[in-house]
């Protein structure tokens, strides 16, 4: 029963995790599309056609101005100043945040979108058995500081401090490992059996 009950938890929260980033953006557009639509409608008025690929003028012209704003939004987030206002930001305020430094690296680690700051992807060694872990840094007197997340809910897990020597690097991505341990560890094969081979389970 607790299994059961446990499960429903974890994929609940999955689920609105995955699902209120997009309706934060939906809305986000929808008010986007609002304003800038106020904003061209009297630039609209004055054109001489009234719809351009079957779309109402006001319309494409709201459009345009998002995606405008938004390559000029990317532009400046390139520069050293908004770097240092999301830096300031997070030490301030997100970084308070439950979770907010592990879903900031996992995000990070996805394809194109890959920082230094990400968590490196490790097995841990405990006596005869391997773990999924991510090395999060390393500590003065030689131990490595380790999260172990759990199956299912990677999102949480423990924090070990252990010798370097029980910890194996991988090339596996964050965001790959935390897909395999959502699915019970299926994909294990194709994503560690590389770091495995030749090595044994002892990692």
């Amino acid at each position: 029963m607790n299994t059961v009950l446990r499960f429903v938890r974890t994929t609940l929260v999955g689920g609105i995790l995955f699902l209120l980033p997009i309706l934060v953006a939906v809305m986000f557009m929808e008010k986007a599309l609002l304003i800038a639509h106020k904003i061209v409608k009297p630039l609209a008025a004055h054109m001489p056609v009234d719809r351009v690929f079957g779309l109402p003028l006001p319309t494409l012209l709201a459009i345009t101005v998002i995606v405008l704003f938004c390559l000029l939004a990317g532009l400046f987030a390139r520069t050293v100043v908004a770097r240092g206002i999301v830096a300031g930001l997070e030490a301030t305020v997100l970084a308070k945040v439950p979770g907010y430094e592990f879903i900031k690296s996992m995000r990070e680690s996805m394809p194109g979108i890959e920082s230094p700051e990400t968590f490196p992807v490790v097995l841990v060694r405990f006596d005869d058995t391997s773990r999924i872990g991510f090395r999060v840094e390393e500590i003065e007197d030689g131990r490595v500081a380790v999260c172990v997340p759990d199956a299912l809910d990677a999102k949480s897990g423990a924090i070990h401090f252990m010798s370097a020597d029980r910890i194996r690097a991988t090339d596996v991505r964050m965001a790959a490992t935390m897909k395999c341990l959502k699915r019970f560890g299926v994909g294990s094969a194709g994503l560690l059996g590389g770091v495995f081979k030749g090595v044994g389970a002892a990692g």
